[in-house]
């Protein structure tokens, strides 16, 4: 079995390995004893490398009434910061224990001053893509942080993370599309699938169409491949009609056609005062809406 295979879901401790981090000190209190402490909450700060910007309200109330019930069985992991406590992870149950009024949490504190703050930040983004439940666009996020804030390229990402690097490429490809349709992702309005299909497209406000369709009318990946089967990136030619660079105003009047039919409009001069006007439709659904539409 290969490296990558070996450390998958093994956490901090095939990360920090990687990385010839002591993940013991992790556990360790100042005086060497394998036992965490007791950290008052106020003194502990979110870790701005958090992958995740929205929390589950509901499940964390659920969270947040275990550990009423149970206490907290796993200690959250920091790292002393300026007098403080940098949190590493555990997020969500710090946040759950805000919510029953708790003023301490148990806690493993990170001794080994070797590493510098950004290495250990970088560690903690590594290591909630891996432990926390991601979606897509979440983990696309924190991969394009890696690359950005610290040069990683995509090979490195993948052996960090141990995913291949065609998943973390296909991840990071969700950057490309318009901030409405991330957003939606985000929400787990619309699939990765869905997202990955909508980036066969490229206009990016005929991509904005099609996500509105598929929010709205609930539309099936397969027949979204269906509908984007002629939509598979060519080379753009540049739009010339009649010898001339295409008119801006023939841009316009399919812009506000596509808009109104909910679907690709494209406006062809055949000579200075004749053409055509294609309406494409990709089921016998689409027929009906574009000729109520009409009527």
């Amino acid at each position: 079995m290969d490296n990558k295979s070996s450390v998958l879901g093994k956490g901090l401790s095939a990360i920090f390995s990687e990385k010839n981090v002591d993940v013991s000190s992790l556990s360790r209190s100042e005086e060497g004893n394998n036992l965490s402490r007791e950290i008052e909450l106020s003194r502990i700060k979110v870790n701005p490398l958090q992958p995740r910007d929205d929390f589950d309200e509901e499940k964390l109330k659920e969270l947040a009434e275990s550990i009423r019930l149970n206490g907290i069985i796993q200690p959250v992991t920091v790292k002393e910061s300026g007098g403080d406590y940098m949190l590493i992870s555990g997020e969500r149950r710090v946040r759950a224990s805000k919510l029953i009024g708790l003023e301490k949490i148990p806690a493993y504190v990170y001794q080994k001053p070797a590493d510098t703050n950004d290495s250990l930040l970088e560690l903690a983004l590594i290591e909630n893509i891996q432990r926390e439940d991601l979606n897509p666009m979440e983990l696309s996020d924190s991969y394009q942080r890696l690359v950005n804030e610290y040069n990683l390229t995509q090979e490195q990402i993948a052996e960090r993370v141990s995913k291949q690097r065609s998943t973390v490429a296909n991840l990071l490809r969700l950057q490309k599309l318009p901030v409405e349709i991330k957003i939606s992702l985000r929400k787990n309005e619309i699939t990765e699938a869905h997202a990955r299909r909508l980036l066969v497209i490229d206009n990016p406000e005929d991509q904005l169409i099609l996500w509105k369709r598929i929010v709205t009318e609930n539309i099936s990946v397969k027949n979204l491949e269906d509908m984007t089967k002629s939509s598979v990136k060519k080379p753009r030619k540049k739009k010339v009609r009649l010898g001339e660079i295409y008119d801006p105003y023939i841009q316009s009047l399919e812009d506000k056609l596509r808009n109104f039919f909910g679907t690709k409009v494209t406006i062809n001069r055949k000579s200075k005062f004749s053409g055509e006007i294609v309406i494409e439709f990709y089921s016998s659904e689409d027929i009906e809406r574009i000729s109520d539409k009409i009527e």
